[in-house]
């Protein structure tokens, strides 16, 4: 009789284990499924300042990738939000004092990048405040990025992006699944560089559409 009741509790204690272990299972699902929602609803609404509250800037950066950004970045300038624009993949104030395209070249590979080599040149320019220009779906990473980067600086950065822009669903999902490891990304790139070089080392640098590649 004490062997049949030591399997009996053995038997509930077993089923108890796998109850708690669907209990678990199905929490870490709901979780799962829950953020994922968060950040398919996060790059969906993201929005950024109009730029006409954020008032005279100091320059206009547009972002590499679509050359609407760049449309977007002269648009602003031409309404007087900053006396000039320029892009992340080109040290403008090098290149005036060097002349030298490929010596003032950012060899920038992502957004990380983009910050790093834009708060390195807003400091020396002492700039301190900056309209950074990218894609609508782009909207909610950039940000995220910038504000890591830039956390603790002089340096005042509003990311904007074209009004009326659509973000398809297969665009959605990559920013959505691009998210968090961008900021885990940017936060190694501020505490422990050497590690994001690392991370980082066979991404290929953004090319220049102003060079003309060999043939």
């Amino acid at each position: 009789m004490g062997a049949g009741l030591a399997m009996s509790v053995k038997l509930i204690q077993s089923a108890y284990a796998w109850r708690l272990l669907g209990y678990g299972v199905g929490l870490a699902g709901a979780g799962g499924l829950l953020s994922w929602l968060w950040l398919m609803w996060l790059v969906a609404h993201a929005e950024g300042v109009p730029p006409t509250e954020v008032g005279k800037a100091d320059v206009v950066v547009a972002l590499a990738g679509s050359p609407d950004r760049t449309v977007y970045a002269q648009t602003l300038v031409a309404q007087g939000l900053a006396p000039d624009s320029m892009s992340t993949l080109l040290d403008p104030f090098c290149l005036r004092a060097q002349g030298s395209r490929s010596a003032c070249a950012t060899a920038v590979r992502n957004t990380i990048d983009e910050a790093v080599a834009l708060r390195r040149i807003f400091a020396r320019e002492r700039f301190t405040k900056v309209i950074v220009v990218t894609s609508r779906y782009h909207l909610a990473r950039a940000r995220g990025v910038f504000d890591i980067i830039f956390a603790g600086g002089d340096t005042t950065v509003h990311v904007v992006s074209p009004s009326g822009e659509r973000i398809s669903g297969p665009r959605m999902r990559r920013e959505a699944l691009s998210y968090l490891p961008s900021l885990f990304g940017a936060v190694m790139a501020r505490m422990v560089p050497a590690f994001y070089e690392w991370l980082v080392r066979n991404q290929p640098v953004c090319p220049d559409p102003a060079v003309r590649p060999i043939e």
